[in-house]
């Protein structure tokens, strides 16, 4: 008898053993699904800023690098986008027979008023150069004088930033990298925009 009962003593302490950490095991894996349901918004990144306004915003898989194609200024100098290295870009695409980015455009103006020299809100219009005097006068107006004059009369950078239509609306970080894009029309002004914004400046 006490050969049987020496004999299941180890067997009982390793079930009871393996019992233990099975429970602990499930104990971490409970509290990883907690702290993680806790805090949804952790897990979001910018797509949590995709309410009101923002609610149309893209994050994408693999976006395309920034455009580098030579543009013009209100004079017809040539630059491009390089010239703004290390800045937040607001890029925006737009044309002066696009209703919605007629429209949305004084609150990008408001949104360069607001973040002053923290980012760089770029319009680039897709005019013809036919039309350029008048999309100058236009932004102007429509800004507030907010807003520099950049110009690409071949409309290729639709084509660089993959743009399907107008306005689209495209968030660089201080690497060039884009982190978030809007297709339509937005309030840029709104609070959605501004938060959305300093979580970028932010490097979230």
């Amino acid at each position: 008898m006490d050969t049987n009962t020496s004999s299941k003593t180890p067997r009982n302490w390793a079930l009871w053993a393996a019992m233990l950490m099975l429970a602990a095991g499930v104990i971490a894996l409970l509290y990883v699904l907690f702290a993680a349901s806790s805090k949804p918004e952790a897990n979001l990144g910018l797509m949590q800023y995709a309410q009101g306004d923002m609610r149309r915003l893209q994050i994408m898989e693999a976006p395309p690098p920034m455009p580098t194609r030579t543009l013009t200024d209100a004079q017809g100098a040539e630059t491009n986008l390089q010239a703004y290295e290390g800045e937040v870009i607001v890029l925006n695409l737009w044309a002066t027979w696009c209703a919605p980015c007629v429209e949305e455009m004084p609150t990008l103006g408001a949104l360069q008023r607001h973040f002053g020299d923290r980012l760089k809100v770029i319009p680039i219009s897709v005019d013809s150069e036919a039309d350029r005097a008048n999309a100058v006068r236009q932004l102007g107006e429509l800004s507030d004088n907010s807003l520099p004059f950049l110009m690409d009369m071949t409309r290729g950078v639709l084509f660089d930033a993959q743009a399907a239509g107008m306005p689209v609306t495209i968030i660089y970080d201080r690497d060039g990298q884009e982190r978030a894009r809007l297709a339509g029309g937005a309030d840029w002004a709104s609070p959605e925009a501004i938060a959305l914004l300093e979580a970028v400046l932010a490097g979230e």
